[in-house]
């Protein structure tokens, strides 16, 4: 068998670690604006004949259940029709295997009348959530998107009017054939806000320098204090020294005040110059200390726009985020919490089946609530198992939306900080990715096989008092 790497491939497998290298060079990594919910995609993008906006993690939704409709026509035009037919190979007999593999091994658990059921249970919740899960591998998810002005409308009281407010965000440029980029390395700073960070500054400064000084003249005092009480006193005072003394301890406190005075304000001043290096456009105006400085003057600012052109002067008057056209699925509580909910109810439906209605007694059961001292006990746990039924939901989307989310922001950063090979991080969300979706679909048919099992003991006691 050839290796993965003879032939066409290993020149693929160079070409996009090359493409790769040249993206990491050349275009500033992007952090997508991280929050729980799913953005609202722009407007104009509605659910049909509905008012209610589209949003990127039911793109991604969408998208998985057109992937899975591709790949069950595909499964059925590659299966063989009948046992003579040699069965194709490459993709479909890896899947094949799969199947057989897990279907083995949910029929050792779950093995009956009820394993269909069950098993098709487990394949469905598995592969969509396997999907979901995979989709935060792909080049572009979370990172390509619209550039969104990060600006939302304010009531003033004073004014009874709406004023548009910033929120963080980071700047943008225009790149290649005109496309609009958020450049990650500068985040933005408003007019006001760079004023007040400089007038920090030398707040800030002219606390150093006051401190400074009183440092300096609680070490001369004591000094003089140790100079008067060594002996040495009368030497101290012939000639005029002391005097000289003084005026020398005066420079030295006035240098040193001037030095503390001057290290805060260069730091500030180093921290813009920064900006200026990664070609940032705000937060760079000169400071007060510096020549070329404007006083920033707010009855003269202009009113912020809402939706500014991205190539418009405009534009770097207001913050800027990604707003992903498709966001993972699985990194969206409504997503999972809906799975949660399907495999909660059909728990509920595979326990009818097997037990008839019989099986709600396991919550409310109160048949023996006067024939048994411990009735009471099981009326207590009956409540409990619906308690427990209700847990499981939170149980089963938390877990999933815990654990994607924190693999996407992993993901976000490290490729943020190592933008060139990020690829041991990837490795490790694949598996996790695979692990999340088979502990979901494999507690979905653990919880499926319990159901069908009476926890009645009416019968056996009654048995056992015949006997």
């Amino acid at each position: 068998m050839n290796s993965f790497w003879n032939g066409k491939r290993r020149y693929i497998a160079l070409l996009l670690f090359l493409a790769g290298v040249f993206v990491a060079l050349e275009v500033p990594p992007v952090i997508p604006f991280i929050q729980l919910p799913g953005e609202n995609l722009p407007e104009g993008y509605n659910i049909p004949f509905t008012d209610m906006r589209i949003t990127n993690t039911l793109v991604a939704a969408v998208i998985v259940w057109l992937l899975l409709l591709l790949f069950l026509v595909y499964i059925a035009r590659r299966r063989p029709s009948d046992g003579g037919e040699v069965p194709p190979g490459g993709f479909y007999n890896m899947f094949e295997a799969l199947f057989e593999g897990l279907m083995g091994f949910i029929g050792g658990i779950a093995g009956g009348p009820h394993f269909r059921l069950i098993f098709n249970m487990f394949m469905t919740i598995f592969l969509i959530v396997l999907l979901s899960n995979w989709m935060s591998l792909v080049p572009g998810i979370d990172t390509v998107g619209f550039i969104h002005p990060h600006t939302k409308e304010k009531f003033d009281p004073a004014t009874q009017e709406y004023k548009v407010i910033t929120t963080d965000g980071f700047e943008i440029y225009q790149g290649f054939l005109g496309i609009s980029y958020v450049n990650g390395q500068c985040n933005w700073i408003s007019p006001a806000d760079e004023a007040a960070a400089d007038e920090s500054a030398l707040v800030a400064a002219a606390a150093a320098k006051a401190a400074a000084e009183q440092d300096a003249l609680v070490a001369a005092a004591y000094a003089r204090y140790q100079a008067a009480h060594d002996g040495h006193g009368d030497d101290a005072t012939e000639g005029g020294s002391g005097a000289d003394d003084h005026a020398t301890e005066t420079a030295t406190e006035t240098d040193e005040a001037t030095a503390a005075y001057d290290d805060v304000l260069a730091a500030r001043t180093a921290e813009k110059q920064a900006r200026r290096d990664r070609s940032c456009y705000t937060g760079v105006a000169a400071a007060p200390w510096q020549d070329g400085y404007e006083p920033y003057d707010k009855s003269k600012a202009k009113d912020i726009p809402m939706h500014p052109d991205p190539s418009s002067d405009e534009a770097k008057r207001v913050p800027w985020v990604v707003l992903p056209w498709v966001r993972v699925a699985s990194t969206d509580l409504n997503m999972t919490l809906t799975i949660a909910l399907i495999a909660v109810v059909m728990v509920q439906v595979v326990g009818v089946k097997a037990l008839g209605i019989g099986y709600f007694t396991k919550f409310f059961n109160f048949s023996t609530l006067f024939k048994s001292p411990l009735g009471g006990i099981d009326v207590a746990v009956g409540l409990l198992e619906l308690i427990g039924d209700f847990a499981k939901v939170l149980s089963f989307s938390f877990r999933l939306l815990g654990a994607m989310f924190a693999g996407a922001i992993l993901l976000f950063v490290m490729s943020f900080l190592v933008p060139i090979l990020p690829w041991p991080f990837f490795i490790l969300e694949f598996f996790v990715g695979a692990i999340q979706a088979l502990v979901f679909a494999l507690l979905t048919a653990i919880f499926m096989q319990l159901a069908t099992i009476s926890h009645h003991h009416d019968d056996e006691h009654d048995h056992a008092e015949a006997h």
